[in-house]
């Protein structure tokens, strides 16, 4: 079982984080993994909306699809993989507001051994990296 949580300070307000970070148009600039996005049918983040995005982790090209389970406006997205590599896996991104920045983490959990853990921390925190890049900028 992989249980992953990777996070960063990010020298922005919630909104502005949200903005790249919950929209999957805008996934292949911060995610490593991601190269593009199927266009999203209506809203994105609504509970129960579908995104498929194509890419690969480790040399394997795949594609994954994920489903909306959560959503609180500018501060969580939790997604659940039901296609792809990871299906049976979720993922959760928080931002959480800390003066005039905000703490933004990635939390994975799913099936898979605890060394692909470390790959995916390790992916994730680079992740994290470009997405404050983009967002500070």
């Amino acid at each position: 079982m992989v249980d992953v949580t990777a996070s960063r300070m990010i020298k922005a307000k919630p909104g502005k984080i949200a903005a790249v970070m919950f929209d999957p148009r805008r996934d292949p600039e911060w995610i490593g993994g991601a190269k593009s996005v199927d266009p999203p049918k209506g809203n994105p983040i609504k509970v129960g909306a579908r995104v498929t995005r194509h890419g690969g982790f480790l040399g394997k090209k795949f594609s994954w699809q994920t489903e909306v389970l959560g959503h609180e406006p500018d501060y969580i997205l939790h997604m659940t993989f039901v296609a792809g590599p990871m299906k049976g896996g979720a993922v959760t991104y928080r931002i959480e507001p800390d003066g005039t920045s905000s703490r933004v983490s990635v939390r994975n959990t799913g099936p898979g051994p605890k060394l692909a853990g470390w790959f995916v921390r390790r992916s994730v925190r680079k992740d994290l990296k470009r997405l404050a890049r983009l967002v500070e900028a």
